[in-house]
C-alpha cells in the first residue's frame, strides 16, 4: 500500500468511504433515506473538501456544519462515521498523509459532535 499522494487517491478514498456509508445500517439511513443525498453532487464536493484539508487546494469553501444540523443525528453517529472512515483509510493507504487524514476526520467528527451537543441538536 502507498500513501495518499494526489486527487485520484482522495477520489478513491472518498468514493470507497461513502459507498460504505451508503451500506451502513445507521449512516445509510441518515444519508439515503432521510437526507436523500444526491451522490453525483455530494461526492465531488467531498473530494474537494478532503483535497483542501490534505493538500490545501482551496477548492472547498462551504459550511459543512450547517448541512448536518437538520439531520436526525444521535450521540454515537459521529463516532460511527469516524470509525468507518478510519477503517476505509487503513484498507486503502498507509503513510503520513493517511494518518493525517484520519486525524483530520477525528477532528471534524469531534467538532461537529461538540457543536451539535452545544446546540442541543441530538435526537434521543
Amino acid at each position: 500500500m502507498s500513501d495518499i499522494k494526489n486527487d485520484q487517491d482522495i477520489k478513491t478514498l472518498v468514493h470507497t468511504f461513502y459507498k460504505n456509508v451508503e451500506q451502513d445500517e445507521r449512516l445509510g439511513y441518515i444519508f439515503n433515506d432521510y437526507a436523500g443525498v444526491d451522490w453525483d453532487t455530494h461526492l465531488p464536493k467531498m473530494v474537494d473538501f478532503w483535497s483542501n484539508l490534505l493538500f490545501r487546494t482551496g477548492r472547498y469553501t462551504g459550511k459543512p456544519y450547517r448541512e448536518h444540523v437538520p439531520l436526525p443525528i444521535k450521540h454515537g453517529d459521529f463516532e460511527r462515521w469516524y470509525r468507518l472512515f478510519e477503517k476505509t483509510v487503513d484498507r486503502l493507504f498507509e503513510g503520513e498523509k493517511a494518518e493525517h487524514a484520519k486525524e483530520l476526520a477525528g477532528k471534524v467528527a469531534n467538532s461537529f459532535y461538540i457543536r451539535m451537543e452545544m446546540d442541543g441538536k441530538f435526537e434521543e
